[in-house]
Order: structure tokens, then sequence, then C-alpha cells
């Protein structure tokens, strides 16, 4: 989550959490400016040159919330505000269903989301509508967020759950617990500026 316009001391202006199987795996803000594991099973992970890659792109997001904040400040005439990002991918192995999702709030209100069968975005509000039209006229970057939540993001969830695995079959003193409750596994990453 980040806020602009006004801020208060020990928040950082961005932050961006990764939720895996309900917990978080890492964490980046924009005082701390690095990527920090919050799970041992991710240490060796973040030794990695992907890791830094991963940092690099926080980085960008945090560039790129920064302008859309003041973009939706100024069309809102209003002097500070708060935009949050939620994205991620659900995958139910039990049946293969992939579901994405990409969500934004303007101070703590449902802003846009994307509906991955229409491929499309849809206002919540109708001060959203300016960007619901914009977005939605860039048809490519439609097409590349459908691939990216049905490959990508669910390439992650693999990922995520071999790392897990490793790490419990070497008896480390990690709790067990399934991988995926109810045979359905989320990863959401929540960014926010």
């Amino acid at each position: 989550t980040g806020v602009n316009g006004q801020t208060v001391a020990g928040i950082p202006e961005f932050s961006s959490v990764t939720v895996f199987d309900g917990q978080q795996i890492d964490y980046y803000d924009s005082e701390i400016k690095k990527l920090i594991t919050k799970q041992d099973w991710m240490k060796e992970f973040a030794a990695t040159e992907t890791w830094k890659k991963y940092t690099e792109i926080r980085e960008r997001f945090q560039q790129t919330n920064k302008i859309n904040i003041r973009f939706l400040m100024k069309q809102l005439n209003h002097s500070h505000g708060e935009y949050q990002r939620m994205h991620g991918c659900g995958w139910d192995y039990m049946t293969g269903h992939i579901h994405g999702f990409d969500e934004y709030s303007y101070d703590g209100e449902d802003f846009i989301s994307l509906d991955l069968e229409e491929l499309r975005y849809t206002a919540s509000v109708p001060e959203a509508i300016p960007t619901e039209q914009k977005w939605n006229k860039d048809r490519e970057q439609l097409v590349y967020l459908k691939q990216y939540y049905r490959d990508k993001c669910t390439d992650w969830i693999y990922f995520l759950m071999s790392r897990k695995g490793d790490f419990e079959r070497r008896g480390s003193l990690f709790l067990r617990t399934s991988f995926c409750p109810t045979s359905r596994c989320f990863l959401i990453i929540i960014i926010g500026h």
C-alpha cells in the first residue's frame, strides 16, 4: 500500500508483499529498498540472481504506482490519497481451473478490476470510467495479462510449492501444513502507492 500527499512517520510511501498459501513470503518498501524473505524456505532463493530481478521489478512497480497515484489525485482533484493493487492467481489442482485477478483500490474503496473471462477492465465507481476506457483500448496489454495470469503466475505457484516442499523434506522445524487448503493454491501480490 502506498500513500501520497500526506505521509505518516514510519509508514513508507510504497510497500509490497507476496502471500502464498496464506503466508506472507516477502516484503519490499520504499524505505528499505530491498526484497526481504519472510519464510525460511525462501532464503536460498533470495540468494539468486532471479531474486535480484524481482527486487528490480518491485522498484519499477514503485515508480509506476507513483505516476498512477499522481494521475488519480489530479483526476479526482485530491491533495493526497492511497492507492492499492492486488493481483495474483489461484489454481485448483483438482480441476485445473486457473483464476487470475488484478484489482485496484483508491482510498480504501474498490476502483477498477480486470475481468479475465471478458478480457476487459470494469470500473467499480464512476470516477474509474476514464481509466477503464483507456486500459480497455490496449488490447495487446489485455492479451498479455491473460497469458501472464494463465501461465507465468501459475508457474510461480508450482515453483513455490516445490521450494516449500523441498524445505519441509530436509527436516527443518517448519510447521507442516498442506500446500494448498481445499485443493486451491493462491499467489497474491499486494502493491500500492
